[in-house]
């Protein structure tokens, strides 16, 4: 069931929800993949899509399948 509700939501919502779950704030999220503060609250607004590199330390900030957030069917939304 909370495998389907995470499948069904975009990839940047997929993202703040993680955040959330490990109880962190955008600034510890941004610190543990590498970025800048800014650049991650663009991608967790959907403002911007995560180059690949990022997209990978983002998967291993939450120790999860790059997969499992960014599904290769997902579009990104420019705002």
């Amino acid at each position: 069931m909370i495998a389907e509700i995470i499948n069904n939501l975009t990839w940047y919502k997929r993202l703040e929800v993680l955040r959330v779950a490990k109880g962190w704030d955008q600034r510890q999220a941004s610190d543990e993949c590498f970025t800048y503060n800014k650049n991650y609250w663009n991608w967790e607004k959907g403002k911007s899509y995560p180059r690949y590199r990022s997209r990978v330390a983002i998967a291993n900030a939450f120790g999860i399948k790059m997969e499992y957030i960014f599904h290769p069917t997902d579009k990104v939304t420019k705002h």
